[in-house]
């Protein structure tokens, strides 16, 4: 393990001692241990995926004295011109809330940036930290800095599992529980798979493709998503499908990590969409979830309230609040700036993008 010792001396003159360790190959690294509902974003799997399409990806524990204070892992994203950030997403995953430990993760984040020669490290705290605090020590994002294909969603749609799914049900929007009944009166069967789950990933892909083409969203690259489907286990992973006729019209993604069902990716076709197969999977991927005993299901990402120019997010919201639940909001982002004028650029081409000019 690498690692490096930071001091600082606090407002009682005692030294904090912060030790920054890098987790190697096959080494413990267990971010749950501190938070029971941190996102799988922050587990190791996830780091392996970015690793296989060739991702720079680094897993750390930070010590203060014996103490395990916070974990995180940085993925390697790349700029146009050979540049790059570092990315930790939904992390760093924190027990330590002082000054002290934010201003020596300021330094060590700044160090680490400057040896990977990243242009800026893109923060996203688990769990919240106050804006007005991480703002003595970091760098607030823009609105129209914080989308892309990398980047996690500001907020979350959340159902609590601990219900009868009669329950669940009775919980919903009326309009919803008549979907998921009328889904199985026009015929739409909805299984779960929990194997072989390559065998899937051609229709996957193109019912994936198909969705983000229609609703204007990005998508990574073909090998990030099969590496997924290669790495796949039926311990912490399974398939909600949607048919009618033999014929797959929806397929969503469900991936286990601490006590949440998170619904990760998904698509669903063009055609039949009069027989509601969308709900039919969501519905059986939360029973499935419930046979896991999860606490929540996670719907993923809901647009926000004030961003007038993500309209796009408006309907996908409505759908997924119709399966009752509840919002769960994220820290905001905040960056360590490390090259001033690249930074800028970036922005400013992160404006020009939202703007459409």
């Amino acid at each position: 393990m690498g690692s490096i010792l930071m001091e600082r001396q606090n407002l009682t003159g005692m030294m904090t001692n912060f030790k920054f360790q890098e987790v190697t190959e096959g080494e413990s690294y267990d971010p749950s241990s501190l938070c029971k509902d941190v996102s799988f974003t922050q587990a190791g799997f996830y780091g392996d995926w970015h690793i296989s399409v060739g991702r720079t990806v680094k897993r750390f524990l930070v010590y203060r004295n014996q103490e395990v204070v916070a974990y995180f892992l940085f993925i390697k994203c790349p700029l146009l011109f050979g540049k790059s950030y570092l990315y930790i997403p939904y992390g760093p995953v924190i027990k330590d809330f002082s000054a002290d430990f934010f201003a020596a993760l300021q330094r060590e984040l700044y160090r680490l940036a400057k040896r990977e020669n990243a242009v800026f490290v893109r923060l996203d705290f688990t769990p919240p930290v106050a804006t007005s605090h991480l703002s003595k020590f970091f760098t607030r994002v823009s609105l129209h800095s914080r989308y892309s294909a990398f980047f996690q969603p500001r907020r979350e749609w959340f159902l609590n599992l601990e219900k009868s799914a009669d329950e669940l049900l009775a919980a919903m929007h009326e309009k919803t529980r008549y979907s998921i009944r009328l889904a199985e009166r026009k015929g739409v069967t909805a299984e779960i798979v929990t194997r072989d789950f390559d065998r899937y990933f051609d229709i996957f892909y193109e019912l994936m493709s198909a969705t983000a083409e229609r609703n204007g969203f990005s998508l990574h690259q073909k090998s990030y998503y099969k590496n997924i489907f290669r790495n796949l286990s039926a311990t912490n992973a399974y398939l909600s499908i949607a048919k009618y006729e033999e014929k797959i019209l929806c397929v969503y993604l469900i991936v286990i990590y601490g006590r949440t069902a998170h619904y990760l990716y998904g698509g669903s076709s063009t055609q039949e969409r009069n027989r509601m197969p969308t709900y039919s999977a969501h519905w059986m991927a939360i029973m499935h979830a419930k046979q896991f005993h999860c606490k929540y299901y996670n719907f993923g990402g809901i647009g926000e309230e004030n961003d007038l120019l993500n309209k796009k997010m408006t309907t996908l919201t409505f759908y997924k609040k119709r399966f009752g639940g509840f919002e769960v909001t994220h820290s905001d982002f905040f960056d360590v700036v490390v090259q001033p004028l690249w930074y800028r650029l970036y922005n400013f081409r992160k404006y020009l993008k939202r703007m459409n000019i």
